[in-house]
């Protein structure tokens, strides 16, 4: 696979995503002052090299009555790359990474239930090469990887494309179920949104086959209700990202909400979660480089009242983000969507 060529159209185009995944590309185009076909061709030469891809989010609820575990492990006898080989025959495994530290892998379990939740990380223990495991269960979840934006677009434009998209906060994400079961139909949509997030309701339609009418009203219900929120998914160190990290800060008792609430502010982060362990608080992010990093570390992150010690680590391997395979060679590959409950 031939890594793509970027140019500014290609990069403000991205940024346009991020913000308004499912827009028209004549919406986008009135925004960026660029031609709708030449937007259209564009996004179709880097889903082809495999750089980007709009998948759908689902809500929490609609794949698991149980919040996610943040896991740390130390092995022994073998290298990271052969036992992060051997974890992705794991079920339920959202991210996969090799970092930097004491730990030299991460990985986010997010299963069905509490009791699959557990069987998961028990699979861990009988992995050839896991040494230890620590398990750090999510307690709250601020801010998460759609809420991202790589900052390529105006002031004027941004707010322009989130008026377009009618974002909203992120806000906490919950394990919380609709207040009804989803009929067949809602079900059908929300598995074919979460497979792609820009499909029409015409070819939803063709694919579940339902009437053009019934799928544009199923369509608009799914969205509205956020049970699937669009998201672009991209290879982030081809757009320039190349330093990919996680902070395992110590918060003052008290301070936790202060805290993750700053660290949603700030573009650098893409999670922000409060968990279970002698630590208080998880926070990934990217970066430009490592040198942008030591400056994030030393301007921004240290004006937060409250933090009393940091540990940073930095991902030297992510052949797994959000269900999403992916390397540095062929781009984004195999996506293994949540199974709906």
């Amino acid at each position: 696979m031939t890594r793509p060529l970027l140019d500014e159209l290609d990069r403000r185009l991205i940024g346009a995503l991020h913000l308004a995944p499912r827009a028209t590309w004549d919406d986008i185009g009135a925004i960026l002052s660029a031609d709708a076909s030449t937007l259209k061709r564009r996004f179709d030469r880097l889903y082809e090299a495999r750089m980007v891809r709009v998948i759908g989010q689902a809500d929490w609820g609609m794949h698991s009555t149980a919040m996610p575990v943040h896991v740390f492990l130390d092995i022994t006898g073998e290298t990271p790359l052969a036992v992060l080989d051997r974890l992705r025959a794991l079920p339920h495994l959202q991210l996969l990474a090799q970092i930097s530290g004491g730990y030299p892998l991460y990985t986010v379990v997010h299963a069905p239930s509490e009791a699959a939740t557990s069987e998961a990380i028990d699979r861990m223990f009988s992995i050839a090469g896991v040494r230890r495991v620590n398990a750090l269960p999510a307690l709250r979840t601020l801010r998460r990887g759609i809420a991202w934006d790589p900052q390529f677009l105006t002031d004027t434009e941004r707010a322009d494309l989130l008026k377009l998209a009618g974002a909203h906060p992120e806000g906490t994400a919950t394990a919380t179920p609709p207040a009804k079961p989803l009929s067949e139909a809602e079900r059908t949509v929300v598995a074919q949104l979460i497979r792609d997030g820009r499909a029409s309701s015409a070819s939803i339609a063709r694919a579940a086959g339902l009437a053009t009418s019934t799928a544009h009203r199923v369509v608009r219900r799914v969205l509205d209700e956020r049970w699937v929120k669009p998201r672009l998914e991209v290879v982030s160190e081809w757009l320039g990202f190349q330093t990919s990290f996680v902070l395992r800060l110590r918060v003052a008792p008290g301070q936790t909400p202060d805290v993750m609430r700053r660290l949603d502010q700030f573009p650098q982060t893409r999670l922000a979660v409060h968990v279970a362990s002698d630590l208080s608080v998880l926070c990934s992010g990217m970066v430009t480089d490592r040198s942008a990093l030591a400056v994030f570390i030393d301007n921004e992150l240290a004006t937060i009242p409250g933090i009393l010690g940091v540990s940073v680590d930095v991902m030297l391997a992510e052949p797994r983000r959000y269900w999403l395979d992916r390397d540095l060679l062929s781009g984004l590959g195999e996506f293994h969507a949540p199974t709906l409950l």
